[in-house]
């Protein structure tokens, strides 16, 4: 059988249509896999104006066998004769004796009676299922419209609903199903009955592309052939490409142009005033934007050049603003405008945008120092940091900040990695982190200047919501300093931020905070392998390059014989924690074998700990396994005698310290 199912409604909110296939998706195969009904791969598609659903299902479907628990087999009989107790639960579930199976359980063997799941017909429950779906989609915000009692995320104007192409009588949100939908608002008239084949069609012969992704490909194919036209390069964006995508039925790209004059602007701001506020593609050429932009029109004209010249004379109007702005603005030098950030709140809590300059210029300054990167640059960076917050062209345009900055204290004369730096601290984006050490180390000062104010001011993300940013500076910091192969206690950095605050915060906890962020950034690693390296988390890039070893350690080890070997170590010592070995109270050959080979490794360390060759150190404890087996094997650890225990335990302790400098066997699965 076949099932194809429509909501027309009015313009679904492009917030709302990012989440809405998967949502749909994941509600389906919830509903379908609980009813036990057969089907095939569904398609859903989307676009402004609708959602539908169409696949194909069994028209019959058989229910689960279901086990039904009795009495105890011990009070099912006596004498040999049923008892009234097992009567009653044979009577009561309309059986007989033959029917008895016993199955042994926890508690002891009882009487079991399996009803044979029905076959039923599957129509009622996709319906039932249909319903369930559409109705539990999650919305941000839902609406009320007209006199109903109705609530949803728009006002729904009709439905679509065939199973083998004939109507099913449902309703939804107040409308009745029917066998008909309607096509492009302005370019399609009247109703247009489809069928389970002929649905794509016959919207596209209506002016619209039901299908999300075809959409997106007709765009992103038009665009790209526009560039090889231009022999140029097109700016791609895919959160950019997406949503124009959720914007139309029928897409039209429109090329327009815009004044030579405009290019004196930084390119920033001519591509996001393009993307944000008006949602066009911008192309490069040779290193250089090019004065033409591609527009997503919902309809086609017989004379485009109308709809060409409005998306021109709207984008004039932005870019004339903005050169404004940008030439009012270098009428200042950049540091004229820091001292005005007094009059500008960072946070009821934290203080003025001018007092977390003033932090900033120190923590940037002692990171700098700590990371051996010019300490003034850093300074100076951290000094101008805010400064073009206060500029018109920011102030207009708050996603240009830093990008203004970089670019006013360029035209100020300030040196070129200090305006680079300005740009870097909002950074890490996507595939870009900061690369500066001026740059870095600002950075980092911001982002552990707001982790420490949020701790101490009760700004800490709850749940889902996360305001202030905390999580994602945690990330960014995490990321600046594992790809930049950055050496550093981040506690130092933290402590430093908190005395600049002049307040008490609990450290261990923003170091849990950290670790939950490391662990989200590597959660495809098992987790097993991760909380192995982050017991010790006091050095971030260290903690990277711990796992990466841990894990190829595990991969090379397929058979676990090394890791188990270790592991048994780690399972008898514990928390022990003595290390003095007496070698007097060594009674047997295989304790005494087992400590040289120890000394051996421990006269070896550190060279694995200088050059941090983690995975060679693991290799190096592990080509002791069979020792360690042989040792297990054949003494018995927790003798009687106290002192004998102690001292095999401080022997073993003593390559469990070994394999700490890498990672903690105690969490690995084995």
């Amino acid at each position: 059988m076949n099932l194809l199912f429509e909501i027309f409604l009015e313009e679904l909110p492009t917030s709302e249509m990012i989440h809405l296939e998967e949502d749909v998706l994941e509600l389906f195969t919830k509903e379908m896999e609980d009813k036990n009904i057969p089907y095939k791969e569904p398609t859903f598609y989307l676009t402004p104006r609708r959602m539908a659903l169409k696949f194909e299902f069994e028209e019959k479907t058989k229910q689960e066998d279901k086990k039904i628990y009795g009495p105890p087999k011990s009070v099912c009989f006596k004498d040999g004769k049923p008892t009234k107790a097992l009567e009653g639960f044979l009577k009561k579930n309309n059986a007989t004796e033959e029917d008895l199976i016993f199955e042994e359980t926890k508690k002891g063997e009882y009487a079991i009676i399996v009803k044979k799941g029905d076959v039923l017909d599957t129509k009622p429950l996709v319906v039932e299922a249909i319903k369930n779906i559409f109705e539990n989609i999650h919305f941000y915000k839902k609406m009320r419209w007209g006199t109903g009692d109705y609530e949803y995320v728009r006002p729904v104007h009709n439905v679509l609903f065939l199973i083998n192409n004939a109507l099913v009588d449902f309703e939804f949100m107040g409308k009745r199903a029917n066998n008909y939908t309607f096509g492009h608002r302005f370019m399609s008239k009247g109703k247009i009955e489809v069928n389970f084949d002929s649905y794509e069609r016959k919207l596209e012969e209506n002016f619209v592309i039901v299908d999300q992704r075809k959409r997106k490909e007709l765009i992103l194919s038009e665009l790209e052939n526009i560039a090889k036209e231009h022999n140029a390069k097109l700016i791609y964006d895919e959160d950019l490409l997406e949503e124009v995508v959720n914007l139309v039925e029928y897409p039209v790209v429109v090329i327009g142009k815009f004044e030579d004059r405009f290019l004196k602007l930084p390119k920033e701001v001519l591509i996001t005033s393009m993307k944000d506020h008006q949602r066009y593609f911008a192309f490069m050429k040779d290193g250089k934007l090019l004065n033409m932009f591609a527009a997503i029109s919902n309809i086609k004209t017989n004379n485009m050049d109308v709809i060409r010249n409005g998306y021109e004379r709207v984008l004039r109007a932005r870019f004339s603003d903005a050169e404004f702005f940008f030439e009012e603005d270098k009428k200042y030098r950049l540091e004229s405008f820091v001292e005005k950030l007094g009059d500008m709140l960072f946070h009821e809590k934290l203080g003025t945008q001018l007092e977390r300059t003033k932090r900033l210029v120190e923590l940037s300054g002692f990171i700098a120092n700590l990371m051996g990167f010019d300490e003034e640059k850093a300074k100076r960076a951290a000094y101008l940091s805010k400064a073009d917050l206060l500029t018109q062209m920011v102030y207009e345009f708050p996603e240009l900040q830093g990008v203004m900055g970089r670019e006013y204290a360029l035209i100020s004369g300030e040196d070129e990695e200090v305006a680079q730096a300005i740009y870097e601290q909002y950074l890490p984006k996507e595939d870009e982190i900061p690369k500066t050490g001026a740059g870095i180390s600002l950075s980092i000062a911001d982002k552990a200047d707001i982790i420490v104010g949020g701790f101490f001011a009760g700004l800490k993300p709850t749940g889902a919501k996360d305001p202030y940013g905390l999580r994602r500076a945690a990330l960014g910091i995490i990321r600046t300093i594992i790809e930049n192969r950055i050496f550093v206690n981040m506690k130092t950095i933290l402590k430093k931020a908190a005395e600049l605050y002049k307040k008490d915060v609990n450290f261990d906890e923003i170091e849990e905070f950290f670790k939950i962020r490391f662990e989200n950034l590597f959660s495809d690693y098992p987790y097993d392998l991760l909380k192995s390296v982050t017991f010790k988390f006091d050095d971030i890039y260290d903690a990277y390059l711990r796992l990466l070893a841990i894990e190829k350690f595990v991969k090379g080890d397929p058979n676990k014989e090394k890791q188990f070997a270790v592991k048994r170590v780690f399972n008898i010592v514990k928390d022990f924690d003595g290390l003095d070995v007496n070698e007097e109270l060594f009674v047997q050959d295989e304790e005494k074998a087992l400590f040289e080979k120890i000394k051996e490794i421990e006269n070896e360390l550190d060279k694995y700990l200088k050059d941090r060759r983690y995975l060679d150190l693991l290799e190096r404890v592990a080509s002791i396994k069979d020792t360690i087996n042989t040792f297990f094997d054949n003494v018995m650890v927790m003798d009687k005698d106290q002192d004998l225990r102690n001292n095999r335990l401080s022997l073993l302790n003593r390559l469990r310290q070994i394999v700490l400098n890498v990672a903690n066997f105690k969490f690995l699965e084995i």
